[in-house]
This record gives structure tokens, sequence and C-alpha cells, in this order.
């Protein structure tokens, strides 16, 4: 049984409204996935799936190639007030409100090869490096403090559905990072001075941390102090400094190339 939507003043309405802020999505554990692929893709995926949301011409017209969709529980929204609530333009007339699966840093367990957020702030660095954990195989993405809230709708949707197949553990404070080295993390800070150790000359095949930086700022000194090895990617064009996304995505590349 379907259930239709026509007020602004539905519970149902204001709960996703909250979740465009970050302390709602955090209290509960919940975001915003939206477009019909990813839709199908966290249904098809068995993702906790908190409740799904269309338009009511999507309803009426679009969802009939969709048979998975038609067994689902659905919510029906009129136009008017559905497109108040998406930010995306040209909305496909779906999103679904999705049960975060978010990890402490205390489950990391004593091995694998993760990236380390340090204060990133843009949504599309933050969802490319995800899809870059996802494609090479690392173990994991730890979102490191002042850095862009993960569960954020532009990164959730940058990911293109990654999201699903990765670990994330958020830190709560620097203080964490003494759990990774109490695990004898190799901690590995990207830099830019050309005395560091490139990429390639380094062991990145198991048990490290990389750290990324923010975009203008690079790794901040409090992280700086944990890392054993500064980690530096040749260039020799006149670029001053690579893209965050690029440079994780470069070292992900080539831990995968060591391990094979």
């Amino acid at each position: 049984m379907h259930n239709f939507i026509n007020s602004e003043e539905n519970k149902k309405i204001k709960f996703i409204k909250s979740l465009k802020q970050k302390k709602a999505r955090t209290r509960e554990s919940t975001y915003i996935l939206e477009g019909i692929k990813p839709v199908m893709e966290a249904i098809t995926e068995g993702i906790r799936i908190r409740e799904i949301f269309l338009s009511k011409s999507f309803f009426e017209d679009g969802m009939k190639d969709y048979p998975d969709l038609q067994k689902q529980k659905l919510n029906i929204i009129e136009d008017k007030i559905f497109y108040q609530i998406t930010d995306t333009v040209n909305s496909q007339g779906i999103f679904a409100s999705v049960f975060a699966d978010l990890k402490d840093v205390e489950d990391i367990l004593p091995f694998g090869r993760y990236i380390l957020l340090d204060g990133l702030s843009d949504p599309g660095n933050m969802g490319g490096i995800i899809r870059g954990v996802d494609a090479f195989g690392f173990d994991g993405l730890i979102v490191g403090p002042n850095s862009v809230d993960v569960l954020n709708e532009k990164v959730v949707r940058s990911t293109m559905s990654s999201i699903f197949r990765i670990n994330i553990y958020v830190m709560k404070n620097m203080d964490e990072m003494e759990i990774l080295k109490s695990r004898m993390f190799r901690i590995l800070a990207t830099s830019l001075e050309e005395k560091s150790f490139t990429a390639k000359d380094s062991d990145l095949k198991d048990n490290v941390v990389i750290i990324i930086g923010n975009e203008s700022q690079g790794v901040s000194d409090g992280m700086k102090k944990f890392a054993s090895q500064s980690l530096y990617i040749p260039m020799v064009g006149g670029a001053e400094s690579l893209n965050a996304n690029v440079s994780a995505s470069i070292l992900m590349y080539e831990s995968m190339r060591q391990r094979s």
C-alpha cells in the first residue's frame, strides 16, 4: 500500500528536509540517495533503505520500467512539493532515505590499506576518492577531523554508488591517530616537497594509512606528527599540485600495482 503525500506539513517531508543538515544526518544515521540508478542499486545490493519517495509524475509515467521498484512500499509526493525538496537540477523524480553504516576508528583491524582524509573540504573530491577506494580495492576510508560530511548529498551523489561498497570510519578527534599507531600501521602523509619519498619508491602494498590533506593547505601539522614518512608524486609539467582526488587515485593505483 503506497502512501500519498500532498502537504508540506507532512511529518515525512519535514524529516527529509531536516536531513539537509549535518546534525540531523548524524543523529538519525541517515542520508539522502537521489536518482533512479543509485536507488535501484541500493535495492539490488540489499542496502538498508529507510523509505523511498517518488514524484507523482514519475509514479504515473516512469515506474513501469522498474519491476523491483514496484514491489517496494513507496511515498508518492505531489510534484510541486517534491521539487521543492530536491536540490538536484533535472531531478529524475526519485530519492530514498538510507541508513548509514559508518564505523568507529576502533573497529579498524590491524592490517590492510586505508586512505585518511585530513580536512578535505570539497564534496566532489571526497566522492571521487570513495570511488577510488572501491575501484582499487582499499580496505576503507577514514574521515578525519574538519573534513566535509561524508553523508552530504553532493558527496553521496558523486560516489556513483561506491559508498555502498566500502568501509567508512569517522574519527572523533585527532587523538584517535594513536589507535592507528598502536596497530602498527605505517602512516604516510602526502607532500609537495621533492625531498620526500616518491610513491614508486615507497612500500604501499599493505598495512598503510595514506593521508590526503586539505585541497589548499595540504596535510595539517597535527597529522604530520603521526606520519613516519612523506609521499611525493613527481610531476614534469608546470602545475604546482594535483587535485586531492587525482593524488589519492594515483597512490591507490600504485598500491594496487605493487600488490600485483
